[in-house]
């Protein structure tokens, strides 16, 4: 019997309002299809993972607090057994500089500063105007991430913090229609689009979150064409940066967070194709044909 292992974490498995909901339909669905599947929380599983077939990495999101025990991890898994996205993926998207590579090549990406001094921060904020989102390039959950008035001491004051735990500031500007409405994530397997949602504001003017915890709000909706379109680009310019860097293993799966800018056009948030929630739940017959992509992974 053919075996797939699904890469999550504790944080997956056990939250209460933020769990990969995606993980337990999945497993049943490779059970009805005759393939054994285990849900592996990576820090608890060593790195031999060499009685699977397939590893799929699918929601390791407590990554960001050991990045290179993560990648660590990662690399010795590859070395004894096939590992989806292809690792090489996984160190480019992981790390939201990837922005640059996409807007460097026309792809419209919510504009970025990206700081690793503080000085560079000060910059940044002193040339913004209106409200700001501050984060770090490399996170999950929303994690020292917050919404700011561009002269609040506040948005000084998380950019150093983040600069204190060793990791790149990223400043852009907030975008009026993220906190009215929230951004669509549009999800694609083997690059096809399959389905969208929309995600509600999380973030709390001042910092903090919404409701003073993390917990997205999801509900499905049709992408506008533009937004679509906007999502191949993305996904077609990262696949050129990706075997500029010798990957060229086609992607399993993809969710780009696409926003209105202050002119009604839209632009990428975020390109998510590490460990995406694909809320999978959200379009009849997700879950059994992402099963299948995986499963025709395993064809000779």
């Amino acid at each position: 019997m053919a075996a797939v292992a699904l890469v999550t974490s504790h944080w997956a498995l056990t939250s209460t309002i933020d769990a990969d909901v995606d993980l337990w339909p999945l497993r049943d669905a490779f059970a009805a299809a005759g393939v054994a599947c285990e849900l592996i929380d990576w820090r608890r599983s060593g790195s031999d993972l060499g009685r699977f077939d397939l590893v799929v990495i699918k929601s390791p999101w407590d990554y960001s607090d050991d990045v290179d025990e993560f990648l660590g991890w990662l690399d010795a898994v590859a070395s004894g057994v096939r590992v989806l996205n292809d690792p090489g993926v996984i160190r480019w998207s992981l790390d939201k500089t990837y922005l640059a590579d996409l807007a460097d090549r026309g792809v419209a990406v919510c504009p970025t500063t990206f700081c690793s001094e503080f000085e560079q921060v000060r910059a940044a904020l002193a040339a913004a105007s209106g409200r700001v989102v501050i984060k770090p390039t490399v996170s999950a959950a929303s994690a020292n991430t917050g919404l700011f008035e561009a002269d609040d001491p506040g948005a000084e004051a998380l950019g150093r913090r983040i600069l204190g735990l060793g990791k790149t500031v990223m400043v852009q500007p907030a975008l009026a229609s993220v906190s009215a409405v929230g951004e669509n994530a549009l999800i694609h397997l083997d690059g096809s689009f399959v389905h969208a949602v929309t995600k509600g504001p999380l973030l709390a003017l001042g910092g903090g979150l919404l409701g003073g915890e993390y917990q997205e709000t999801l509900s499905p909706v049709v992408p506008a064409q533009d937004e679509r379109e906007l999502a191949s680009s993305a996904l077609s310019t990262a696949a050129e940066v990706l075997a500029g860097r010798g990957v060229t293993q086609p992607l399993l799966h993809a969710r780009v967070d696409i926003a209105r800018d202050d002119s009604g056009a839209p632009v990428i948030l975020e390109l998510e194709l590490f460990e995406p929630l694909l809320s999978l739940a959200a379009s009849p017959g997700a879950v059994e044909l992402y099963a299948a992509r995986v499963l025709a992974r395993l064809a000779p």
